[in-house]
């Protein structure tokens, strides 16, 4: 139950982060690096991004997120939450125009998240593909993710009364997909989770990937959700390894040889930072995709992931 008090407090850390968009005051892990103007050389595609239900007001960080993008030469473009369906059908006709070498990226916040997921529905029944969704703080209406999506990514508060919403994979989905809450660090509400600079560079990181230098998108690949520590760098994976223990190791042992934290592990696992595991028992790691050099064949397909 959200006190009196507690919201109080809210709406002042809300007005006084309204300007600045950052909470670096608070907790010191929240910091922006510089800005990248210089030209990416991007492959081609389109980032679709959208804005929440009060329009430029309240998600104005979506136009300052397109802004860098085409600043850094990619082709990015701002809509309002409830104009979806006319970018979803230009996108189905440029892929189609490209031989199926476009990527197609999505960004929304709030019930522009929802409209991701709406435009990345319409896209599966034209046959076309999603390179990556990010859903900042979507609300709990979507559906679940659609299976023509390679990379979907919810950032969300699940305390948040207008947003809150995990928006689960569908049980046809095959792609990467990972899922953050945010709720330990109570300063986060839903008008300011999208203003935060250290989010934005890591997803501005993830864009650039797949419009420069595609991901390995093969393998074995597991949904995951997870809860950020309060006290935490927030880290934004794309989704899970499966792996088996080998002799001797430990939870402990394990996040070190793949460099992710020990929390990350125990809880991803529903394990403690000291358990000893025995041999062969299947573990899930997080971790970020690669690089790959780039192929003749579609950055972006349908096509299952290994379990």
């Amino acid at each position: 139950m959200l006190t009196l008090h507690r919201l109080a407090g809210a709406a002042l850390i809300a007005v006084s982060l309204g300007g600045c968009g950052s909470l670096s005051t608070f907790e010191g892990f929240f910091t922006s690096s510089p800005e990248t103007t210089a030209s990416l050389q991007p492959s081609g595609g389109k980032v679709y991004i959208f804005r929440g239900m009060g329009g430029r007001i309240a998600s104005f960080e979506m136009d300052r997120l397109s802004e860098k993008l085409e600043r850094s030469g990619i082709e990015a473009e701002t809509y309002n939450h409830i104009n979806w369906r006319g970018p979803a059908d230009e996108a189905i006709s440029r892929y189609k125009r490209s031989g199926g070498r476009m990527p197609i990226i999505l960004v929304g916040h709030s019930a522009g998240a929802d409209a991701s997921v709406y435009f990345a529905d319409k896209l599966k029944d034209a046959g076309v593909p999603v390179s990556l969704i990010v859903a900042f703080d979507p609300t709990r209406r979507p559906k679940d993710v659609p299976p023509n999506v390679d990379r979907f990514l919810n950032i969300y508060q699940s305390l948040n009364f207008f947003g809150g919403g995990n928006v689960p994979p569908g049980s046809d989905f095959h792609g990467h997909y990972a899922s953050i809450d945010l709720k330990n660090y109570w300063e986060i509400l839903h008008v300011n989770l999208v203003k935060m600079r250290a989010l934005q560079d890591q997803i501005f990181a993830k864009i650039v990937q797949i419009t420069t230098l595609p991901p390995q998108l093969e393998g074995a690949t597991v949904p995951i959700h997870y809860v950020m520590p309060r006290g935490e760098k927030i880290e934004l994976w794309d989704s899970g390894l499966p792996i088996r223990a080998e002799e001797g190791e430990t939870v402990r042992s394990i996040a070190a040889k793949y460099a992710v934290p020990a929390w990350a592990v125990a809880q991803i696992n529903n394990l403690s930072t000291s358990a000893t595991l025995q041999p062969g028992h299947r573990l899930i790691i997080p971790r970020h995709l690669d690089n790959v050099q780039p192929a003749a064949s579609a950055l972006t397909s349908f096509a299952p992931r290994g379990q």
